[in-house]
């Protein structure tokens, strides 16, 4: 593929997005390449103006900002051929750290001058939730009921974030759902359905960061493979300290007992009988009875 035309999509109110940072970044990718420059406005304009690019015959779109932004244009660029280029501007930042990107993003913006320069782009595997691509990850249950609470707060600093998050996730283990009899049934590719109380589909580990440290719910995922699948049947609060522990270390909380794991899956079928919560890369969809996650393999070109 050969880079000429490179859109910079910038999300001014993302969490570590400044603008003396914006300034020198779109400095450098106008030296080398014909640039345009975006700011979003409003949640989906980013998947806008990604999908215009795509009918403009944009090349290389590069997102600065966070991993919700990110999805929004991973679902306008999937199955075109123009690519996605992501610079660190989140809280957590996943698929910038999955790709091996530097997490400074003046340094991650080098990085994809010099990749764009020698035309080396690559075919990204992604999740496919109903009618909704994801990169990194999609949770049924309670990350996704922790997100949902997480949105209603929109903390604006990464401090409060952190803070704010832990206490999401806190609140919908302990009240939300230790305890709960499983009211979920999930199918991993033939095998028979299981009972789960949450379900978290991992293409990348770690799944998440809390305070730059990985939480490592889907420890055999890679970009490079399928679906890993993570299915709790059973939650209960004395087991809480020892999981979280395990999923920022050693990720033995796989074994568990009331644990299932499924490692490189091509699809996962989840129902209830009562709507659940439904996340993708950290955004929340509306609730659901059905969900049906599948692989779409080479979906999206990628500049890393």
């Amino acid at each position: 593929m050969r880079f000429r035309e490179v859109l910079l999509i910038v999300n001014p109110v993302a969490r570590t997005v400044a603008r003396p940072t914006l300034a020198v970044i779109e400095k450098a990718l106008s030296a080398d390449f014909r640039l345009e420059v975006v700011e979003t406005k409003q949640r989906g304009h980013a998947s806008e103006l990604a999908g215009q690019a795509v009918d403009d015959g944009v090349d290389l779109v590069i997102v600065f900002s966070g991993d919700g932004t990110i999805n929004e244009v991973v679902n306008a660029l999937a199955g075109t051929e123009t690519a996605l280029g992501a610079l660190p501007g989140g809280a957590t930042n996943i698929l910038v750290r999955a790709l091996g990107l530097p997490l400074d993003p003046v340094e991650a913006t080098g990085v994809l001058i010099a990749k764009a320069l020698d035309d080396e782009a690559f075919r990204l595997n992604l999740g496919r939730a109903d009618d909704r691509y994801f990169a990194v990850n999609c949770g049924a249950g309670v990350d996704a009921a922790a997100m949902r609470r997480l949105d209603e707060r929109f903390p604006r600093t990464k401090a409060s974030f952190d803070r704010a998050a832990f206490r999401a996730v806190a609140r919908e283990l302990l009240i939300g759902y230790a305890g709960r009899r499983p009211d979920l049934s999930v199918r991993v590719d033939d095998a028979e359905p299981i009972p789960a109380l949450s379900v978290m589909v991992g293409r990348t580990d770690p799944y998440t960061y809390y305070k730059g440290r990985g939480i490592r719910m889907t420890p055999e995922a890679s970009l490079e493979t399928g679906l890993d699948v993570l299915s709790v049947r059973k939650l209960a609060r004395r087991s809480i300290p020892r999981i979280a522990w395990q999923v920022f270390g050693s990720a033995r909380h796989v074994h568990g007992r009331d644990i299932d794991y499924r490692h490189d899956a091509a699809r996962v079928l989840v129902t209830a009988e009562a709507p659940f919560p439904v996340q993708v890369d950290g955004d929340v969809l509306p609730e659901r009875t059905r969900l049906e996650v599948t692989l779409a393999r080479d979906a999206l070109w990628v500049v890393a």
